[in-house]
């Protein structure tokens, strides 16, 4: 056999074994980058909120954005910033990729089509190529129903309704919104029987649950909440004659904004623990929603701490989350 035949042999056959490795790994990379978010976030929200005055500017600067961000420059995360506004990209990505899926959806379980290999592919990546079909169709399709339309909703806001000031932000929670919304239409597919390998998708209307409807009415309310709330923070920064002024900061005030500091991150929280009860046969799902109770408590007492400190006339009674008790 000659050299030549021999080196390209071996080079076809690494790259056949590389790519089979990667294909048939079982490793589920989407549930241990949730439970890094969750603890991450939790772990340096206590910390900064306890020692932020020996913290060095590095450390708080990464951390806090927003109305909570530290005004002490930084030349290296100075570098690595920009603008809150960018916000407006994840909803640009999400909501028309949540309409994709709700027509895979609907292709595959009404329609009974072929569910694309590359979209297999990319779930095999995501959660381990030794997933397993937990959820049933109806589940997946009646969380997807409800969430398609919340982040169009979402669209909707950061588009039309909130006035972001020129603060900025990390990279970082750029990086890590982009990995929210990918992670969490990844980890409702990636469980669902007739989309993974080998598995069939029998979807039928008459097993969609009173359960399941219930918490569809919540994640519909929820979501309904939480425009009212950003349409009250919005008008916070419109002057009497309409002019907007994007630093002013005053307190809120109707809604749910006379019990609790933060609606949004309420609403937040119970638009995905109703999902993962909706979802309540899925393995990763519910790494998602931890995280996203992680986050949402972490920001929610950062948002009432900076209420109380900066508002001399801030309202005592009002709660950071839960009305008269949190």
């Amino acid at each position: 056999m000659s050299p030549i035949f021999l080196k390209t042999f071996n080079c076809h056959t690494l790259r056949s074994h590389l790519v089979y490795k990667v294909y048939n790994m079982q490793t589920n990379f989407i549930r241990i980058l949730f439970i890094f978010f969750a603890i991450f976030v939790g772990t340096v929200g206590l910390l900064i909120r306890c020692t932020e005055p020996y913290l060095p500017v590095f450390i708080t600067r990464t951390y806090c954005y927003g109305k909570h961000s530290v005004k002490e420059l930084h030349p290296i995360v100075e570098k690595l910033e920009v603008p809150k506004s960018w916000f407006k990209h994840f909803y640009l990505f999400v909501a028309p990729t949540s309409t994709y899926v709700l027509c895979l959806l609907i292709y595959k379980y009404l329609w009974n089509g072929s569910i694309p290999k590359y979209i297999m592919w990319l779930l095999d990546i995501g959660l381990g190529s030794f997933r397993q079909p937990l959820v049933s169709p109806e589940s997946t399709f009646v969380t997807i129903v409800v969430l398609c339309p919340h982040y169009w909703k979402r669209l909707y806001e950061t588009q039309y309704v909130t006035i972001f000031s020129n603060a900025k932000m990390h990279i970082m929670h750029y990086t890590i919104g982009f990995s929210h919304y990918i992670g969490s239409l990844m980890s409702i597919l990636g469980e669902s029987k007739g989309f993974v390998e080998g598995s069939e998708g029998y979807f039928s209307w008459q097993r969609i649950t009173y359960i399941q409807l219930i918490c569809a009415v919540i994640i519909i309310l929820s979501s309904y909440v939480q425009l009212r709330a950003n349409y009250i923070l919005s008008n916070l920064r419109k002057n009497k004659d309409g002019k907007i002024n994007s630093t002013i900061y005053k307190i809120p005030h109707g809604d749910l904004f006379e019990y609790i500091s933060c609606p949004l991150q309420l609403t937040e929280i119970i638009i995905y623990v109703t999902a993962s009860i909706i979802l309540w046969e899925s393995s990763t799902f519910h790494y998602i929603t931890i995280w996203v109770v992680s986050n949402q408590i972490s920001t929610a007492v950062f948002a009432h701490w900076w209420y109380t400190k900066t508002f001399q006339s801030y309202p005592k009674s009002r709660k950071i989350l839960v009305p008269y008790l949190f």
